[in-house]
């Protein structure tokens, strides 16, 4: 079996140590030499493969020794208190990305990226689109009309996969509404295990990230019926460029992802959150992160540090109110 591309990119990423000169603490308005950056997801997925590409460079550039600290405990919300109690250093930082403003507006964290902590780095995706949806190979759903069609027909019986409270839960509600259907949704939890379901014929169809998705479609095992675009302007995903978006197929459907939401402690010196923050928004840029980021329809580009603050507060309660609409407010 061939390796997967997130699967020989981590194995480039990691043959590079993630370490800078080491020496004492940081003075006032420093960055700490020795740090660790929460990432709240396992070793070897997109979002690890994100962070130790970014963290390589920046530690090359700001000589500071990065830890990349994989920690899903709580479900993520454990490496997110890490961040709210570290030092003001910036020696204990969290990068996660869209699920901790999904996780604050479900009442699952009692905190809140904006209010609670300083933001360093909101990054977007360069590719247009990122997930797509899929059926089965053997589904006897050949376009995105056949889908809808049937969901209409048999109102809140075709099932689709999510992770409760995710952001793919947040997405399929939101495709619902707009295509004017009504659906079951299952426990499926991550991409990996949507995929599994699917071919198992244990859900009906789900929404994974497009590189996820890719084998399963060129195999023969997936059929995607539809990309969804980071803008209200459309666009398809680079990773699967034939799969069309839902905007042109007639479904006035997107989703604005966010790759890295970077944060630290609340009242951090600006002028430090500032410098961490153009170390990032360089890191993405460099030739080798893109190299690597590329083939996986990774690359990225971080907002400025306003632009990301404002951002990341209006999704806020754009996911507030998509959550209260599907019951999901604990």
């Amino acid at each position: 079996m061939k390796r997967s591309v997130l699967g020989m990119i981590l194995a480039g990423i990691m043959a590079v140590s993630v370490t800078g000169c080491g020496g004492s603490a940081a003075k006032d308005g420093e960055w700490a030499k020795n740090v660790k950056i929460q990432v709240p997801a396992k070793a070897g997925g997109g979002t690890d493969v994100m962070a130790r590409a970014l963290a390589n460079k920046v530690s090359a550039e700001s000589g500071s020794t990065i830890t990349i600290v994989n920690n899903t405990d709580g479900g993520g919300v454990v490496a997110c208190e890490k961040a709210a109690a570290g030092k003001k250093d910036g020696s204990t930082l969290t990068q996660w990305h869209l699920t901790m403003l999904i996780k604050t507006a479900a009442g699952l964290y009692d905190k809140s990226a904006t209010e609670d902590f300083t933001v360093i780095g909101v990054a977007v995706p360069k590719d247009k689109a990122n997930n797509v949806l899929v059926v089965s190979g053997g589904s006897s759903y050949q376009t995105l009309d056949d889908l809808i069609g049937a969901a209409k027909e048999r109102p809140g019986e075709v099932m689709f996969g999510v992770e409760t409270g995710g952001t793919v839960h947040i997405q399929t509600g939101l495709f619902a509404k707009a295509a004017g259907i009504d659906v079951k949704y299952v426990e499926a939890g991550s991409d990996t295990e949507k995929l599994t379901a699917l071919v198992g014929n244990s859900i009906d169809a789900c929404f994974v990230n497009a590189n996820q998705a890719k084998q399963y479609v060129e195999s023969g095992k997936a059929r995607a019926l539809g990309a969804i675009s980071n803008s209200d302007e459309g666009g398809r995903s680079s990773v699967l460029p034939e799969v069309p978006d839902f905007i042109e197929q007639g479904v006035d459907f997107s989703f604005k992802m966010l790759n890295v939401v970077l944060v630290g402690p609340k009242d951090m010196d600006s002028e430090l959150a500032s410098r961490i923050h153009d170390y990032y928004a360089s890191a993405a840029n460099d030739a080798e992160v893109v190299k690597t980021l590329a083939p996986a329809g990774m690359e990225m580009e971080f907002l400025s540090l306003e632009e990301g603050g404002s951002t990341l507060k209006e999704m806020q309660g754009q996911i507030d109110a998509v959550v209260e609409e599907l019951g999901l407010r604990k």
